[in-house]
Parts: C-alpha cells; sequence; structure tokens
C-alpha cells in the first residue's frame, strides 16, 4: 500500500508539468524510469528494515538471557547472604584444661601404703556451640574427654583396706571417655507467657553450690549435669519459680528391677529466686526439693532458705539453712539439718583489694544404730566442687564401703550413688585471705578446723585440720595458670593412721 501510493504521488507530481506543456511520450517514459526506480528503493528499504528487525529480535534474545543470569546471579548473592546471616546465630566455644596431680593419703592417713597416692597427668577438653535462631530459641551441645595419664582407667580403684572395689564404667569420670556433657533446647515466652523452658542435659547451680552444685560429678567434678526440664517463671524482673524434674541416675532402663519397683533417682521440685528484695536490697531464695530413690526406697523432702547480699561499704554475707525430712529407707524417717555461713570484707581503697573472710558449717550426724530416725544429712548435690577435692576424697562414698571413716558410725548408710562425696556429720570453721597481688595474679589461703557431731563408741570428735592454698595468673582473658596445694592433718578421731594427706596441682587452662 505504501508502495503504491508512493507511486501515484510522484507520477502526479512528475506528469502535472508535463501534461500542461503537452510533451506526452517523453513524460510517459519518465514515469516508468520513476518507477523503476522507486522499487529499487522500495526493495532495498524493506531489506534495510528486515535487516533492523532481525537485530532487534536478537537483541531481546541477548536481553532475556542476561536477565536469567542476573537473576541467577541474585539467588546466588541471596543465599550467600543468608549463609552468613545463619553464622552470625551460631556461638562456639571450649576449653582445654591440663594438670599435673600428685595426692598423697587421701583415705588412709598412712604413709606405708600407697593405694590411694596419685602422681600423674589429666587432660580434659570441652567444645560447645549454641544455635540462636530466633530470640527466644537457643540450643546448646556439649562434649567433654578426659584422660588420666595415658591408658590409665578408673574402672577398678583400691579401697582403704587395702583391697579394690569395681566402679560403674558409666561414671563420666573413667579415662579417655567422650560422652554429651550438655544438650538442651532453651525457649522462652512458652504459649505467649512469661515462662522459660530448658529440656535436656543441663547444668543446674543455684547458691553457692550448698546443696545443688554436683550433678552426676563424679572425682574432681568431671561434670554437673541433670538430664530432664526445667521450667522458669518469670513473676517480675526480680522474681522467678523454677520448677524442676530431672534425673539423677537412671541406671536399669527397665522399671522391672527392685521387685518391679524401678532404680531411678530422681530430683524434683521448686526453687524460688528474689534477686533484690525492694526494702534490704538482699537476695532471698526459698526453695523445696525432693530426692527420690526407688531401690533404696529413700524419698527426701529438703526445705530451705538463703540469704545474701554485697554492700557497697565492702561487705559481703551469705546465709543458709535447710532441714530434711520424709523417709531415709523403708524404715526409719529423715530428720536432719545443715547451716552454712559466709562473710567477708574487702578493703576497696586499697591497691590489691584484700579480702578477708569466715565460714561456718554444721551438717548434722547420727549414731548409726538404726533406731529411731535417721539423723545425718543427706548431701543431696552439694558435693565435689564445695571444698576440694582433697576433703573429697575422705568422703567419697564407694561400692565396698570406705573403710577409713570408721569414725562416722553411719557413714555411707543410705547414700544413693556410688563417687559422690557425702558430706555429713560435720561441724567446720574457716578462716581465710585473698588478694590481687597484681592486675593478673590473684591468691587465696584458708584454714579450717573440722569435728565430727556424732562418733563411734570411744572415739574422738577431732577430725582435723584443712589448709588451702591457691595461686591464679591470668595470662589474658583465654589463658589461665594456676597452682593449687592443700593439706588435711589427721585429728585424734583417726586414731594411729595420723600422716598427713596432702594435694598439689599445677594447672594450665584454656578457655575460648
Amino acid at each position: 500500500m505504501i508502495k503504491k501510493i508512493s507511486t501515484v504521488a510522484l507520477a502526479a507530481l512528475i506528469c502535472l508539468p508535463t501534461l500542461a506543456s503537452a510533451g506526452a511520450g517523453s513524460s510517459a517514459e519518465r514515469v516508468t524510469d520513476l518507477e523503476k526506480q522507486m522499487a529499487e528503493m522500495n526493495k532495498a528499504f524493506n531489506a534495510q528494515m528486515q535487516a533492523m528487525k532481525n537485530e532487534i529480535d536478537a537483541l531481546k534474545a541477548k536481553n532475556a538471557e542476561m536477565g536469567k543470569e542476573v537473576a541467577s546471579t541474585s539467588d546466588a548473592v541471596k543465599k550467600g547472604f543468608d549463609a552468613a546471616e545463619w553464622t552470625k546465630k551460631v556461638s562456639l566455644g571450649g576449653e582445654i584444661t591440663i594438670r599435673g596431680y600428685n595426692i598423697q593419703n587421701v583415705w588412709d592417713f598412712n604413709d606405708n601404703g600407697d593405694g590411694d597416692n596419685r602422681d600423674l597427668f589429666r587432660t580434659k577438653g570441652s567444645l560447645w556451640a549454641d544455635f540462636t535462631p530466633t530470640d527466644d530459641v537457643t540450643v546448646r551441645i556439649k562434649a567433654t574427654n578426659q584422660n588420666w595419664g595415658e591408658g590409665a582407667s578408673l574402672v577398678s580403684v583400691v579401697t582403704p583396706s587395702g583391697g579394690s572395689t569395681t566402679i560403674d564404667s558409666a561414671l563420666d569420670n573413667n579415662s579417655n571417655k567422650l560422652f554429651l556433657d550438655n544438650a538442651y533446647i532453651n525457649v522462652k515466652n512458652l504459649l505467649g507467657l512469661p515462662v522459660e523452658g530448658t529440656f535436656g542435659r543441663q547444668n543446674v547451680v543455684y547458691g553457692s553450690g550448698f546443696v545443688m552444685l554436683d550433678g552426676q560429678s563424679q572425682f574432681a567434678s568431671t561434670s554437673i549435669y541433670f538430664d530432664g526440664v526445667k521450667l522458669r517463671w518469670n513473676i517480675t524482673d526480680n522474681l522467678m519459680l523454677d520448677g524442676l524434674y530431672l534425673q539423677d541416675q537412671e541406671n536399669n532402663v527397665a522399671n522391672s528391677v527392685n521387685g518391679n519397683a524401678g532404680d531411678d533417682i530422681t530430683l524434683s521440685g521448686f526453687y524460688l529466686t528474689n534477686k533484690k528484695c525492694a526494702i534490704t536490697g538482699m537476695q532471698q531464695e526459698l526453695y523445696a526439693l525432693n530426692r527420690h530413690d526407688e531401690a533404696k526406697k529413700k524419698d527426701i523432702w529438703m526445705y530451705g532458705a538463703r540469704l545474701s547480699d554485697k554492700l557497697a561499704n565492702g561487705i559481703d554475707y551469705s546465709a543458709e539453712g535447710a532441714i530434711q525430712t520424709g523417709d531415709a529407707n523403708a524404715t526409719q524417717d529423715q530428720d536432719s539439718y545443715g547451716v552454712k555461713l559466709d562473710a567477708g570484707y574487702t578493703f576497696k581503697d586499697t591497691a590489691c583489694k584484700p579480702r578477708v573472710y569466715a565460714g561456718y558449717t554444721y551438717l548434722s550426724g547420727d549414731d548409726g544404730d538404726g533406731n529411731g530416725d535417721f539423723e545425718r544429712w543427706d548431701v543431696f548435690y552439694g558435693g565435689w566442687p564445695q571444698w576440694g577435692d582433697l576433703l573429697a576424697w575422705k568422703y567419697l562414698h564407694l561400692a565396698g564401703g570406705n573403710t577409713s571413716m570408721v569414725a562416722d558410725p553411719a557413714f555411707g548408710q543410705n547414700a544413693s550413688t556410688v563417687g559422690e562425696a557425702i558430706y555429713g556429720n560435720m561441724e567446720m570453721v574457716t578462716l581465710g585471705a585473698s588478694a590481687n597481688l597484681t592486675e593478673k595474679l590473684t591468691a587465696n589461703l584458708s584454714y579450717s578446723t573440722i569435728s565430727l557431731n556424732k562418733t563411734a563408741a570411744n572415739v574422738d570428735d577431732d577430725f582435723g585440720d584443712y589448709y588451702q592454698a591457691n595461686l591464679k595468673y591470668q595470662y589474658n582473658k583465654y589463658l589461665s595458670f594456676s597452682l593449687y596445694g592443700a593439706l588435711l592433718d589427721p585429728g585424734k578421731a583417726f586414731g594411729t593412721n595420723d600422716d598427713n594427706a596432702t594435694e598439689l596441682y599445677w594447672e594450665t587452662q584454656f578457655k575460648f
């Protein structure tokens, strides 16, 4: 159509002047020539237009491919960004602790027997990871391994009497055993309420550890975990109530043992904490805890309270007391009590900030005759870390019996778990001092005198004197070096076995 219109228009423009002047023959030839030229021009024009169209189509196709590449690159960048964001929600850490031990006479107070002597290296390593996918959810995994010297085993342990006893090979303290130290999920704002839940294998610590800082710990506090559930109701910013149902020992998985009564040991109860009293400013803690041992038919309730504070004038203190009731075993009721008092004063105006302190502990005892109520304090879960390894070894509960504690007539009776330090029947007074000798070097010295509340017939109540000293050098925020020494000078309660028990170790620890 465009071609025809162009041809007619050109012909009219050319013919009009010619017709007006008459010369028809020559005009017709000119029109023919012009039409031929026009046809050639249209042909060239159409070819050019087709070439341009082809070029446009090629550009469109290339643009589409480039769009796909950009989209693919964008997805890759987005995925990389998401991965980077994910790593920000993970935190990793761990520790390596190396100790060189020398321990003498931890059971028998007799230099002539070496069954209770140790001279070895202890290496412990842990790795942990926390993942916090949201503000309300945290997951922790922690694995630990420990070695007591190359190729050593603690399955067979020499007893104070010179014999040996077999300790359950499942104990976490066994040499070269890798175990799951922590594995829990922590969830805040459960059901939209101010309730926080911790589910799984977790460390549970309250106060100064008087009744709760032991868990599944064996020799030298290898671990302090429980398996179970802890629910925390955050009543206010300062007031919280914890509900606990935790497993101390599962033992046999089936409940068909022990006359179908089972043999588990469980911990349950409530722990209320007020971080800051509105009137006094002190921290207040109240608790009602139950320890139930199915195999021993032990079902003890403990009711206690703790008050503590650190004042601006340099004084600090804590006062804790508890009573224990319930069933000590199938035939006896539990009727015992314990008190732990601590106070100190820090000289803040002095560069090294020296602190002097004093402590008093009383744990009731029993005469061991099996008549009437059982009055010896049950350690619950306040064992190993409380007063150092040396005293803990002396109070160790062994499957075959700890014959070095004959001065304590009820020692080992109604004890639940082999490997616990079953403190009880003791009165201890402590004096001590600590100071920052330099910016990185700290020192601590203490002296304690210990006596028994109840003794066997014709046995003196003087348990002995306990000395402890510790130096720690904090090389940087990750690395520290320590030197620790302890001496237990036995009293008249142990008769002619009066050689000192000693513990000495150096330690290198790296935490990250």
